[in-house]
């Protein structure tokens, strides 16, 4: 993997965008506010990645310019896809419906798992 490593000026610089939570030598923190701002306006209002974190104030040139693209798609799939909803709740609702899907996906997977031992010893005769 081809990682990119920040100079000591770069990380200076970085940590001074009120939208970075924190910046070391290989990565950078992002806040959640600021993620859940650029995914509204990337999902809702069609806004690219690049405009979102140029107008943020990220130069590109430092974090890299394929950079906001990928973070975007991280993003998405972290909070459950694409938002459709508006504000921030949205993104707590998706997680919400993810979760109950998932129990209920496990507890069918339970039944039908019983279903088939009491089904095989009944083939087995011992019903």
């Amino acid at each position: 993997m081809n990682r990119k490593i920040f100079t000591n000026e770069q990380i200076k610089n970085l940590s001074k965008n009120k939208n970075v939570r924190r910046c070391g030598a290989k990565s950078v923190r992002y806040k959640k506010s600021f993620k859940e701002s650029a995914l509204r306006q990337y999902n809702e209002e069609g806004l690219s990645a690049v405009e979102i974190f140029k107008e943020a104030g990220f130069d590109l040139a430092v974090i890299g310019i394929r950079k906001p693209n990928k973070l975007m798609h991280q993003w998405n799939r972290a909070f459950g896809g694409p938002v459709r909803r508006a504000g921030e709740t949205g993104i707590i609702v998706k997680r919400i419906e993810k979760r109950r899907e998932m129990g209920h996906l496990k507890a069918k997977v339970a039944y039908l798992e019983a279903e088939n031992r009491f089904l095989a010893r009944l083939r087995a005769g011992k019903g």
